[in-house]
């Protein structure tokens, strides 16, 4: 009975509204909580941890700028534009989330709603909250005054971000129906 309930919950709609909701939830409070951390290193006078965690805040921006402007080509002037002050105000995830949960179709496209999201997710992962998480844990084990709730907080949603991004993409691939018509022996 749970393996049929979980199958149901697996090829439903809501159980992928529910899944990108989640990481949509996720994403936006693992920057939410880099924002303060970055804050409070510069008050505790680690400017340059928090430079790092710009910069890393920002390669990822940088990367998903340049997939929506790549994924937005033949669009006009005006969307691509849309797209990328939806990737500057944090609302990629939502946007992409919400595009997949609805399978929108768009020919002008190069690739699907769920490619693209896949694509942003890898950015994030790897720009933002795998480097984050680890200078986080390295922060706190080297200035141990900083421990705080927030600091707590940010660096455990940082490894849930990342926990849970990497286990639903992996899981997107492998139940997706084209990537597993196009490689069986791969996708099982």
């Amino acid at each position: 009975m749970l393996v049929i309930a979980r199958n149901l919950v697996r090829d439903s709609m809501w159980g992928v509204v529910y899944r990108v909701s989640v990481g949509v939830a996720f994403s936006t409070t693992d920057a939410a909580t880099d924002m303060y951390t970055i804050l409070v290193y510069n008050a505790a006078g680690l400017t340059g941890r928090a430079t790092a965690l710009a910069l890393m805040m920002g390669l990822n921006m940088f990367f998903q700028l340049v997939t929506v402007w790549f994924q937005y080509k033949k669009k006009p002037r005006k969307k691509r534009l849309y797209e990328c002050l939806v990737c500057l105000f944090f609302l990629r995830p939502a946007v992409d989330a919400y595009r997949v949960a609805t399978n929108h179709i768009d020919k002008d496209l190069i690739f699907d709603p769920l490619t693209e999201m896949i694509t942003n997710k890898l950015a994030e992962l790897f720009c933002e909250s795998i480097p984050g998480c680890v200078l986080q844990c390295y922060v706190l084990l080297e200035n141990p005054e900083l421990i705080s709730v927030g600091a707590v907080a940010s660096l455990l949603i940082s490894a849930t971000t990342t926990g849970f991004t990497s286990s639903m993409l992996t899981f997107d691939m492998d139940v997706d129906s084209a990537h597993r018509q196009n490689q069986p022996a791969f996708y099982g």
